[in-house]
């Protein structure tokens, strides 16, 4: 998905709290506390995945993996490509789909802070993301077999996105390839601009909205439905990438999840887990 994958999904697909327009690293107020759970204690919960993402040999061999799924896909798509058909293209997200962006994730952590726009802008523009294990590979082999890339994102950031596209040497990093998002971060209208000129070989992204857009703004169980009806799909043309952090999957835990306190997100994250109490079978 686009950090819009990112925050820009947690602000704008499904509802917006109004503290989170507010910039500032100090946002714990009394009301947030009166139930025994701040908003940094919240925070604190993406401790592991963020540490999961930065360090383990196993968040970079599934970014290896589906990237070297994706271009096997793609050199097939350009063996059997024959003259006169449409011009191939692939379809990405940006955000956790080829730039890392826990950095900005992990400046919350050990604070009351909430994600917010002028956060999030300023990292934009700064241009600093790096590219996650094997992206830049992958999209200059994706070039260099002629097939274009489009970046389809949730991002409104335009000079600054291609700025750190050009640092980290992705390829087509110009307006013409990067598909922001104007009003909606529903992905389906500009899915459908592509397609109507391009042969799209694979859809890219860490949100089952960057494949499913009728996933969007679906309760979990839905989200699962459909992901399940097209379950033969992945691996040939939906490509995911791993993503604990955050996303649309969150939000879809609970109706306007992002409106909760933090006491009630907490309660919305532990409801739905399954467990299994040593002793009880006994």
């Amino acid at each position: 998905m686009s950090f819009f994958r990112f925050h820009y999904r947690r602000l704008f697909s499904v509802g917006v709290a109004a503290g989170i327009f507010f910039s500032g690293m100090n946002f714990g107020t009394a009301a947030e506390n009166e139930n025994g759970f701040s908003q940094r204690e919240v925070n604190d919960q993406a401790v592991m995945s963020l540490v999961w993402m930065q360090t383990s040999a196993e968040y970079r061999s599934l970014c290896y993996q589906a990237y070297n799924t994706a271009l096997e896909r793609v050199a097939m798509a350009v063996a059997h490509h024959r003259a006169g058909d449409k011009p191939l293209a692939i379809v990405l997200d940006v955000d956790e789909t080829v730039l890392d962006n826990t950095p900005i994730e992990a400046c919350y952590v050990d604070t009351e802070g909430v994600f917010n726009t002028k956060d999030w802008k300023e990292w934009c523009v700064a241009g600093r993301a790096e590219a996650m294990p094997g992206a830049a590979d992958f999209l200059q082999a994706v070039d260099k077999l002629g097939v274009d890339i489009f970046y389809v994102t949730n991002r409104t950031e335009k000079s600054g996105t291609i700025k750190n596209f050009r640092a980290v040497n992705f390829p087509l990093a110009d307006a013409d390839h990067l598909l922001l998002k104007k009003t909606s971060s529903y992905k389906k209208p500009r899915f459908e601009k592509i397609a109507d000129q391009y042969d799209v070989i694979v859809y890219m992204g860490d949100n089952a909205e960057d494949c499913l857009p009728e996933a969007y703004d679906k309760p979990f169980a839905e989200r699962n439905d459909i992901v399940d009806r097209h379950r033969a799909e992945f691996g040939t043309k939906f490509i995911v990438l791993p993503n604990p952090d955050y996303g649309n999957w969150e939000s879809s835990l609970a109706k306007d999840y992002w409106n909760l306190s933090p006491a009630q997100k907490n309660e919305a994250r532990k409801k739905v887990l399954k467990k299994w109490v040593p002793g009880k079978d006994k």
